[in-house]
């Protein structure tokens, strides 16, 4: 996992992060029609699933609410409850990192790469995310 544990528990790390691109230009496959993802659980939220790692395929142009939704119909609705709010905003204890790189705004699109994209979720307890 390549994530900046800064930005976990620091929302003001998010916001000064916030133009960091989900993927370096220099990994984007331009080509590919597809995007390969390996979701991976943390925290709490991992102790809600019996699988705490999910590798998709998914079709170029998605944006990582899409992802959100297909692990709704995969992991049930009591990950969603978790992860977003009935407005389908992303909840304040929940932490979105696309390839490292956190993520609040769950329209940003996800880009096929060469290599497999790392989505990480993690979502924190009350004392862990201040």
């Amino acid at each position: 996992m390549n994530v900046r544990w800064d930005a976990v528990v620091d929302r003001a790390t998010v916001e000064r992060h916030k133009a960091s691109p989900p993927l370096p230009q220099s990994v984007i496959d331009r080509n590919a029609n597809s995007i390969r993802a390996r979701v991976q659980l943390f925290g709490s939220l991992a102790a809600l699933s019996r699988q705490q790692s999910v590798e998709l395929v998914l079709s170029a142009g998605v944006t990582v609410a899409d992802v959100i939704a297909i692990l709704k119909d995969q992991l049930g609705e009591t990950f969603s409850t978790h992860v977003i709010d009935a407005n389908g905003a992303k909840r304040r204890h929940c932490r979105l990192f696309v390839a490292g790189y956190p993520v609040e705004d769950l329209q940003t699109p996800l880009y096929p790469a060469t290599e497999l994209t790392e989505i990480d979720i993690i979502l924190l307890i009350a004392p862990e995310g201040g």
